[in-house]
């Protein structure tokens, strides 16, 4: 049984139709290069939209014994109040209100808020007690530390990145597949800059889970590669990695689509505060899929990658 279905299977790879990308690779960089040269431009003039865990500010977490809803009122009244950015979220079955002020030192003290028009605010909208469950004043200091922060972790990704594909296939392919994730993070980033999307702590987290998936997209083409070349010593390095993309194509395909349909299924029902996750996710997705195909195996082209590469490094 076993050989029975190893023979099918190298019957229906026989016939796979062959699809030249690499006949595209000229194009595709050139309009990556636009965009992500677009991306640093909008980023520089429009510049990011940083929310409170990085500017700093005021983090206070109500409990209340009735669900509560209203948080479009409440957000505009205690806007109104402060005229400050502010972001307010239910949670624990609606029992549980945070709002984050950015930059309002003087609302709590001790545990408690000391402003007594929030406190008047609060109660006329709701007309029930409530108890403080946290106050938390956040910094500017603290806000650039994890700005700081989210950049050098994004950095040591990628240099553990370059030096574990490095190692396990070939530089050239690891210098590449660096490239073909600065080119997700840039133009994800340029897409955040164009709708100033808020920057938070989960946008940090969608950004790491966009390396992480364009990076498995990557490995997997690169290993077809690599064992392509041993196969096929004789062919030239151009047609193994077409051959190489077509084999993983499907594969490639029903991943993203697989992971897109639950990103979306997530949008949806997720709530509001994983709204911009899972926004940030679906676009990179996208994007990461692309450079996969695209810009990881032409970078490594134009840099001068060839079979003995591939074959002198295994040794």
């Amino acid at each position: 049984m076993y050989f029975f279905f190893k023979k099918i299977t190298k019957i229906k790879q026989n016939t796979i139709k062959y699809y030249d990308f690499m006949k595209w690779n000229n194009y595709a960089l050139v309009i990556s290069i636009i965009l992500i040269i677009s991306s640093i431009i909008i980023i520089s003039y429009r510049g990011l939209n940083w929310g409170i865990d990085f500017t700093g500010g005021t983090i206070i977490e109500l409990y209340f014994k009735k669900p509560i809803n209203k948080l479009n009122n409440t957000r505009l009244l205690i806007q109104k109040l402060y005229s400050s950015k502010i972001e307010i979220n239910l949670i624990n079955n609606n029992h549980n209100l945070t709002i984050k002020l950015s930059k309002n030192k003087y609302i709590v003290k001790n545990n408690q808020i000391i402003d007594p028009n929030l406190i008047n605010l609060i109660q006329n909208l709701y007309k029930q007690k409530f108890i403080i469950k946290k106050t938390e004043y956040i910094g500017p200091n603290i806000g650039k530390n994890l700005i700081l922060s989210g950049i050098a972790t994004i950095m040591i990704a990628l240099i553990g990145i370059w030096t574990y594909v490095g190692l396990r296939f070939e530089w050239y392919l690891a210098c590449s597949t660096v490239m073909s994730l600065l080119h997700d993070l840039i133009i994800t980033m340029g897409i955040i800059s164009i709708f100033y999307i808020e920057i938070d702590l989960s946008i940090i987290s969608s950004l790491m889970s966009i390396i992480c998936y364009s990076l498995n997209d990557s490995i997997v083409i690169s290993d077809r590669i690599r064992e392509n070349c041993h196969k096929l010593r004789k062919s030239n390095i151009y047609y193994i990695i077409n051959l190489s993309i077509n084999q993983t194509l499907k594969r490639s395909i029903i991943t993203s689509l697989t992971v897109l349909t639950m990103i979306f299924i997530l949008y949806i029902f997720g709530g509001i505060i994983l709204n911009n996750f899972s926004l940030i996710m679906f676009i990179g997705v996208i994007f990461g899929t692309i450079s996969s195909i695209y810009v990881v195996s032409s970078v490594a082209l134009k840099m001068g990658m060839n079979i003995n590469h591939m074959i002198d490094y295994k040794k």
